[in-house]
């Protein structure tokens, strides 16, 4: 299998339309019972889950017929929500920018590390488990490191291949703890304006720096980090607002999808606009609704599978794959639905199990106390 995902072809992409689908009335019941009044974002949450589904059930079906392309902007939906929960998080606070990115580092780096390994040492012993996975020793230290870099066949991706989105991650991060050394009246300028320079610069600079990150995909991150910026000064609309641009950004994935309209190097934009607005729009309902303290089962559901979403994402590749060599995937659909269980039973076992008592013990020692001198404490939950 020879699964493709991402960035930004110029010319060549043949991509099938598929619809989206989202639950209108599931997200409004979920927002209206659940507003936290904790500043856990309950609809971002769900947003996180429904973006690394979709993610999975995408690659699910790489190992069949294909199709339901929509599902990699499940990354794009990641991308801006990015951008907003670490300026939620950092706003109108003092943060080193070297505790920032040690934070980050512990909060991303150790599962991303253990699955990276296991694939690739896998790779050795078993190479078709994932034809497209080399073991190579120099790309798996870059890999590790989160230094974009072309693989052996000459395309964009790490070791692990979902970790592409990693390195752009990565890049935000510095670009974003630059910004928080700037007076903080200025920091969603300086974070929006150094994304947009190094944006430009892949413009400008030689082959393969647009390749490997240095493209508009950056700009879905300052669009999250300006929708920051509106929601702390309290300028977003009313929930009916909210509603619709929910629909609006759902409508518009569906509309490109089945009218043929995708255009890979235009997804900063094409997939971006849409994330932005279902990301927007779930903020918006929340925020104009009123807190309450008793979470109902369905918002209960969207803060653990948004907190798991990272590792689901992180996991679900290797998950797939097993599921591939073992049970097959003849039967698309059936794939799909055991994907998805599988890769989520994994994800909160990966969270429970590694990502939390790792993270645990990494807050205890860290971070050196030169490096935070002068700051104040920012959400653990990001």
């Amino acid at each position: 299998m020879d699964t493709v995902y991402i960035v930004l072809c110029v010319k060549g992409c043949d991509h099938r339309p598929v619809p989206l689908t989202i639950w209108r009335s599931s997200l409004t019941r979920a927002t209206a019972a659940d507003a936290s009044p904790t500043g856990i974002l309950r609809s971002i949450q769900a947003l996180r889950a429904l973006a690394a589904l979709s993610v999975v059930a995408y690659h699910a079906l790489q190992w069949g017929p294909g199709g339901f392309d929509v599902g990699r902007a499940g990354v794009d939906v990641f991308f801006v929500i990015s951008g907003f929960i670490l300026w939620r998080v950092t706003a109108g606070r003092i943060v080193a920018p070297t505790d920032f990115l040690w934070r980050r580092l512990i909060r991303v780096a150790p599962l991303y590390w253990l699955t990276t390994l296991a694939v690739a040492a896998t790779a050795a012993l078993w190479p078709t488990f994932l034809p497209q996975v080399s073991p190579d020793l120099g790309p798996l230290l870059l890999s590790l490191a989160f230094v974009p870099h072309l693989d052996p066949r000459g395309l964009p991706f790490p070791t692990l291949p979902p970790g592409w989105t990693l390195n752009y991650e990565a890049i935000f991060y510095l670009i974003f703890a630059l910004a928080l050394a700037a007076p903080r009246r200025w920091r969603a300028l300086a974070a929006m304006g150094g994304l947009m320079a190094a944006t430009a610069a892949g413009f400008e600079l030689a082959d393969p720096a647009y390749l490997l990150g240095a493209n508009p995909m950056l700009l879905q991150f300052a669009a999250g980090v300006a929708l920051g910026w509106v929601a702390e000064h309290d300028a977003l609309p009313g929930a009916r607002a909210g509603l619709a641009m929910v629909l609006s950004g759902a409508v518009l994935l569906t509309l490109i999808q089945t009218q043929g309209l995708f255009v890979e190097f235009w997804r900063p934009f094409q997939w971006g606009a849409p994330a932005l607005l279902l990301v927007a729009g779930a903020v918006t309902i929340e925020e104009g609704l009123p807190a309450r303290t008793a979470p109902t089962p369905a918002g209960r559901l969207a803060v653990t599978l948004g907190d798991a979403s990272y590792a689901i994402y992180v996991l679900h590749l290797p998950v797939t794959a097993l599921l591939a060599h073992t049970v097959g995937a003849r039967q698309p659909a059936l794939f799909v639905v055991v994907s998805l269980i599988a890769s989520t039973l994994a994800g909160l076992a990966g969270h429970i199990l590694v990502e939390k008592p790792i993270r645990r013990r990494l807050r205890a020692i860290s971070p050196p106390a030169a490096w935070t001198r002068g700051s104040t404490p920012y959400s653990r939950r990001s």
